[in-house]
């Protein structure tokens, strides 16, 4: 992908920075959206800073800045959009650019230390997708990298990655409240490296039951841009995890643009879908309706693909829509996203088999661990640990009063 075309180069060296224009479209996202499907969005009459500004926040939100300045620098069909817009875009490439060979090292290094611990591990996501399905890894923003571990395995990859140099963050803790752990690394000159470690695919346990590591890793298929060990999910099985993926995003918090977010779904994440089930042969995608019926995710499945078809014009046959379609027993995922938070923690809450495993999980989520409550509450250093946790549970309550308010208003 060219850094520097001779369109951004005429962009760069005009004289007037605002051209008359405002996006001739309802929404940011409509537009990034029009443009990722390779149609041109004009600008159209009236100049507006904070229409420039709502559009790159909301580009660089859904982690698809790089994806837009391939884009432009297809062509001079955007040479009409404001200089300020170009220009963000452009030094977004560079930025990822720059840091994408520190980020490949640093993943292969730590694939290496996994390995020769005796953990084999998956690589997932955004990491795994960059080096597999995108022109150029510096296309797929990301801010860590997520791995998939066996189960049995945490205290190996613990010690491992903690002699490379990395710390684990104080995350809620226990054997059921979070199958997920980030580990971090400082490297120098304001940068960092995260890796986020799983043992099962989703902290609900309704969705964390769909696939198993030993499930995943026997169909895994190598990753050798990232070296000799590294291997991801199979493309089927990565079309599904990704699904879970965006559905379990509906409540749980995530992090995007360098803070806590919830509730909205990201185009980055939609775009991965489009991009694995568009590879894919009409086989796999027959494999990948197949096992959405076994794993009873169907719904949540199909859901996602509509959303995808909807952003990215993805070409779904009809086979694959009457396979979706098709009449089955009632899944418990689709009940499980059909209310809010107190739904789901129910169906969280009888998930598990036995009630020695569901006092557990509801006395992990109620009274997290020490550490993950003083780093929740540091200018709480002094106040009795009760306390925060009744603040915590008076903060968690409202959040649930809220949300199901704002869904009966819907």
């Amino acid at each position: 992908m060219p850094l520097q075309s001779d369109y951004r180069r005429t962009i760069e060296g005009r004289c007037d920075p605002y051209p008359a224009s405002i996006l001739a479209v309802d929404s940011p996202e409509e537009a990034i959206c029009a443009i990722l499907r390779h149609e041109s969005t004009p600008w159209i009459n009236v100049a507006h800073r904070a229409a420039i500004q709502r559009f790159y926040d909301a580009a660089r939100y859904h982690g698809v800045l790089p994806l837009l300045d391939a884009q432009f620098a297809r062509g001079d069909i955007f040479e009409a959009w404001p200089r300020d817009v170009v220009a963000a875009w452009y030094k977004s490439v560079l930025a990822c650019g720059l840091r994408e060979p520190a980020q490949r090292a640093e993943i292969e290094r730590v694939i290496d230390a996994l390995a020769l611990a005796g953990v084999p591990p998956l690589v997932l996501k955004g990491t795994a997708l960059a080096y597999s399905h995108y022109p150029a890894p510096a296309l797929r923003p990301r801010s860590d990298t997520d791995l998939l571990i066996p189960p049995d395995q945490r205290e190996k990859t613990a010690r491992a990655l903690a002699a490379l140099g990395y710390s684990k963050g104080q995350g809620v803790g226990g054997e059921f409240a979070s199958y997920q752990q980030t580990w971090s690394r400082g490297a120098g000159n304001g940068i960092a490296h995260h890796v986020d470690v799983h043992w099962r695919i989703n902290n609900s346990q309704i969705l964390a039951q769909a696939m198993s590591y030993d499930e995943l890793a026997a169909r895994a298929v190598p990753l050798p841009a990232l070296g000799p060990r590294a291997r991801a999910l199979a493309p089927v099985d990565a079309l599904l995890f990704a699904c879970i993926h965006l559905t379990g995003h509906v409540n749980a918090p995530y992090f995007a643009d360098n803070a806590g977010q919830r509730g909205a779904e990201r185009l980055i994440w939609l775009y991965d879908m489009h991009l694995l089930f568009s590879r894919m042969a009409d086989a796999e995608q027959d494999e990948f309706a197949a096992l959405a019926a076994t794993k009873k995710i169907k719904t949540i499945c199909r859901d996602a693909l509509q959303r995808t078809q909807e952003c990215f014009a993805t070409l779904i046959s009809q086979r694959i829509v009457d396979a979706l379609y098709a009449p089955g027993p009632a899944e418990p995922s689709a009940r499980y996203f059909s209310g809010g938070p107190v739904r789901q923690m129910i169906g969280d809450f009888l998930a598990f088999e036995c009630w020695s495993d569901r006092a557990r999980w509801l006395a992990e989520h109620a009274f997290p661990s020490q550490d993950h409550m003083r780093s929740k509450y540091p200018e709480a250093t002094g106040t009795w640990l009760p306390i925060l946790h009744l603040r915590r549970l008076g903060t968690g309550l409202a959040r649930m009063i809220f949300a199901r308010k704002a869904g009966d208003r819907h």
